[in-house]
């Protein structure tokens, strides 16, 4: 009986933080029942809005209008100002809307307007015209580059379809990974390296928000990887980085877009060897068509050239240029080196030149 009472409140202790376990000498195991995964919660909760997009439709023959709904999602207040704020959400939720609503923790509904957005990235911004509800602050923004990996990861979101919504649910677990390329479900047109967490993600939690331990905003849910195959898989989900998205929200807010340059010309992935052979073509971004007048061509980029590196940095493909490109602006030189295969008749064929050109970026239209 002694020993059944000792071991329970042995139990007791551990559970309520107050013992150390014995260990190797000089390691000691600390238990403690701080978290502050509540105090969080609570602050940012409110801040976490549902997003309801809407189509308008008119019926020709009853003459009748009508609202359908289209997707719905979760958001993020980040921004107040004089008459309202912004909602960060997610593009792929509101890309087929017409009509935009937003409803707060509390249950309060508003009208909201589309200020634009960014398929890049996969970001949106919403606006709304009213008094945020009392006590309701925007969701401070932290650094995603200072993340690592094994650190508490926060979410919270509102999981659900159209008939069973969970509002302001929060989950947690850590940082399982950073830096992810080429997991992007179509939500991205561009080169979009994503934090991996295993805080529960489910439909309805995109646009939310993930947060670190400090209770900032280091992410916004894209996507969950559920299957491949015949592979079933669980707390796999998906973040956009806060530090990508800071890079473009203020132009979205201003002008309605983001603003990227362009080489002017057209490319396909080519596989091949990492160095260039006599026969073969090393792997790298090969150049399809060459807008007439446009950079490259006034660089004098051909069709048939493999450009292999941008501003000395490796490409082994199209997705690959993009993310050098767009660390540029419109007007930057950038260096590109290129490949450009001949045979005897002047065909793309046999031997190669390797060449270097210095190209003057334009505007994406």
């Amino acid at each position: 009986m002694m020993k059944k009472l000792c071991a329970l409140a042995l139990c007791l202790a551990l559970a309520f933080g107050l013992a150390a376990a014995e260990s190797a000498p000089g390691y000691e195991i600390v238990y403690s029942a701080d978290n502050p995964i509540p105090e969080i919660a609570e602050r940012v909760r409110p801040a976490v809005v549902q997003v309801f997009c809407f189509e308008e439709t008119w019926d020709a023959v009853t003459r009748i209008a009508a609202t359908n709904e289209v997707a719905a999602g979760s958001g993020c207040y980040i921004r107040s100002d004089a008459n309202g704020g912004y909602i960060l959400t997610n593009n792929h939720i509101v890309e087929n809307g017409e009509v935009f609503t937003i409803q707060w923790l509390s249950g309060e509904e508003m009208d909201a307007e589309l200020v634009g957005a960014d398929d890049g990235t996969d970001i949106a911004v919403l606006r709304f015209s009213e008094a945020a509800p009392a006590g309701v602050s925007p969701i401070p923004m932290g650094d995603s580059d200072s993340l690592r990996i094994g650190e508490l990861a926060i979410c919270i979101g509102n999981p659900g379809d159209s008939l069973d919504v969970l509002p302001g649910t929060v989950t947690a677990g850590i940082i399982s990974g950073l830096g992810r390329e080429d997991i992007n479900a179509s939500n991205f047109t561009r080169s979009t390296p994503v934090i991996q967490t295993d805080a529960a993600i489910n439909s309805g939690n995109s646009g939310g928000a993930l947060l670190n331990a400090r209770g900032e905003l280091v992410g916004v849910p894209t996507l969950k990887m559920m299957y491949s195959g015949t592979a079933v898989f669980e707390g796999l989900g998906f973040c956009i980085p806060i530090n990508t998205v800071k890079r473009y929200i203020d132009q979205i807010i201003v002008s309605g877009g983001v603003t990227r340059p362009r080489l002017g010309i057209t490319v396909a992935d080519i596989d091949g060897p990492d160095e260039p052979m006599k026969k073969y073509p090393p792997a790298g971004a090969q150049v399809y068509t060459v807008e007439e007048g446009g950079p490259s061509a006034v660089a004098g980029l051909q069709v048939g050239d493999v450009i292999t590196e941008v501003n000395g940095v490796r490409v082994m493909n199209y997705m690959a240029l993009l993310k050098e490109l767009d660390k540029c602006q419109a007007g930057d030189r950038v260096e590109l080196k290129l490949y450009r295969y001949y045979d005897k008749d002047g065909n793309l064929t046999g031997g190669y030149e390797e060449l270097n050109l210095t190209v003057k970026l334009a505007l994406l239209d």
